[in-house]
């Protein structure tokens, strides 16, 4: 969407959140605390985040039943080394999922496992397979501040405004998470990302993070910059 550097919007940020007000740090003290209780839930287990945050998926108590569970298994556990051996006896792998719709990619970029996940749509991992609530890969990176692997999703032909269930975009999810600059400027800075977007509340990433506090400012920018590329002046 710019042309400006990640250096030069985190620096801007930083000059601009020097006004946050006692409002914005209680809401964050609130995310971070909640954060910190979904940081505890042991690997394996996967939340649906926004959606259905209290959906857990239980580990499966029998992974080397098939590849396709030893698969996911290896994903859910950054075993790189047992996920390589698989794909590469069946490729089909890529394709499994877990009951909640799951699939080694998305586990993948939740865990921030770069080389997993570039393996896996390596061997032709669908980038738009969707969860049962309707997430994609994009959608789980986001959820746990892996910029790098949101970058890695949009440079393989991600959807940047792909909706949940619940109409949440990735930008949407990214901004719940009180540590998501790093996260949020990967998305608007892809030239396809579409901040006006409004999920089931009838709201948009930037009226939330207005609420949330030290990423609002991100949007400010991005909306200038959109402006001056598209030639849109008010």
């Amino acid at each position: 969407m710019s042309s400006r550097s990640l250096k030069d919007w985190d620096n801007i940020a930083n000059s601009l959140n020097d006004g946050d007000g006692e409002e914005a740090e209680e809401e964050l003290d609130t995310l971070e605390a909640l954060q910190e209780k979904m940081a505890k839930v042991p690997r394996g287990m996967f939340v649906s985040g926004w959606d259905d945050p209290d959906e857990l998926i239980e580990e499966d108590k029998d992974p080397k039943a098939s590849l396709e569970r030893h698969a996911l298994w290896a994903a859910g556990e950054n075993k790189l080394d047992v996920f390589a051996a698989i794909v590469s006896r069946k490729p089909a792998v890529v394709h499994a999922i877990d009951r909640d719709g799951y699939t080694v990619l998305h586990k993948a970029c939740y865990n921030a496992n770069l080389p997993m996940a570039r393996m896996a749509l390596q061997y032709g991992a669908d980038i738009h397979a969707r969860t049962g609530m309707g997430w994609t890969a994009l959608h789980s990176a986001c959820k746990w501040n892996n910029a790098g692997a949101a970058a890695l999703l949009l440079q393989f032909g991600a959807d940047v405004n792909a909706r949940s269930d619940g109409d949440q975009t990735p930008l949407h999810v990214a901004v719940t998470v009180s540590s998501c600059r790093e996260t949020l400027v990967t998305l608007l800075m892809n030239e396809g990302c579409d901040p006006e977007r409004r999920n089931n509340s009838n709201e948009t990433a930037e009226e939330i993070a207005k609420r949330s506090g030290p990423s609002f400012p991100l949007f400010a920018m991005a909306h200038t910059a959109y402006r001056v590329e598209t030639g849109m002046i008010d």
